[in-house]
C-alpha cells in the first residue's frame, strides 16, 4: 500500500512513527493520491462544528446528493463518517462546479483541532480498475432535468485522465449555451467550474460564487 509514497525525509527517520497527517508526508496527497487499492485526499481546513473553511474557497462544508427521492442536502460535521455511495451524483457548493458519478463509494472524515488552528478534511474512495468510469455531469436546477453528461473511463486513465477529463467538460458545458438550456423548461443553467480554483477563468470564477 505504502509502495508509491514519497517523502522528503530519509525513511529511517520515520519508520517507526508513520502518520499519513505528519507534514512530511501530507503534501504528497494534496490534492489525491492512488495507493494501492484506494485513493485519498488529505486537506488541511479550518474545520468547526458550524463549518469546514477552505482558505481558498470559504465554507464548503455544504454538500448536496442526487437520489430517488430528488436533491438531499447536508452538512459536514467533524468526526462523523459520511459516505457517498456508488453512482450517487453529488457536489460540494462552492468546491467544484459539477455533479460527480463515480463507481466507487467515497468516505469523508473531518478531523477538528483545538484552539481554531487547522484540522484534516480526509477523503478516501476506490481506486478505478478495469472499465470503471467517472462523469463529470450537469442538471437542470430548476427541474434536475440531465443537461450533459462527460465520462471518462479513470479505470483506465487513473487520476491523469481524470483531471483532465474534468476540465475538458467543464469548458465544453460552457462553450455551448445550449448544453445549460434546459430542452424541458428552457431555464439558462450556470457555468460549471472546476475543483482546483487556480484553474477558473473570470467567469468560472463568478459561477463559483453562485453555486
Amino acid at each position: 500500500m505504502f509502495a508509491q509514497i514519497e517523502i522528503k525525509d530519509p525513511i529511517e527517520k520515520i519508520a517507526e512513527d508513520w502518520d499519513l497527517l505528519a507534514d512530511a508526508i501530507m503534501p504528497h496527497f494534496s490534492t489525491f493520491r492512488a495507493v494501492g487499492h484506494n485513493i485519498f485526499g488529505l486537506r488541511r481546513r479550518l474545520i468547526s462544528a458550524m463549518a469546514i473553511d477552505d482558505p481558498k474557497k470559504g465554507n464548503i462544508s455544504h454538500y448536496v446528493e442526487l437520489g430517488p427521492r430528488g436533491i438531499e442536502e447536508g452538512e459536514h460535521q467533524p468526526w462523523t463518517l459520511r459516505v457517498t455511495t456508488a453512482g450517487t451524483p453529488h457536489r460540494v457548493l462552492h468546491n467544484f462546479g459539477y455533479w460527480h458519478i463515480n463507481d466507487k463509494d467515497e468516505l469523508y472524515l473531518p478531523i477538528g483541532a483545538a484552539e481554531r488552528k487547522a484540522g484534516y478534511f480526509c477523503i478516501v474512495q476506490g481506486r478505478p480498475t478495469g472499465k470503471e468510469t467517472d462523469s463529470f455531469a450537469w442538471y437542470c436546477e430548476k427541474c434536475l432535468t440531465l443537461l450533459f453528461d462527460f465520462v471518462v473511463e479513470t479505470g483506465q486513465t487513473g487520476l491523469a485522465g481524470f483531471w483532465k477529463g474534468e476540465q475538458e467538460a467543464v469548458r465544453r458545458y460552457n462553450g455551448d449555451a445550449m448544453l445549460r438550456t434546459c430542452p424541458e423548461c428552457a431555464h439558462i443553467n450556470p457555468r460549471g467550474y472546476c475543483w482546483n480554483k487556480a484553474k477558473d477563468t473570470p467567469e468560472e470564477a463568478e459561477a463559483r460564487l453562485y453555486w
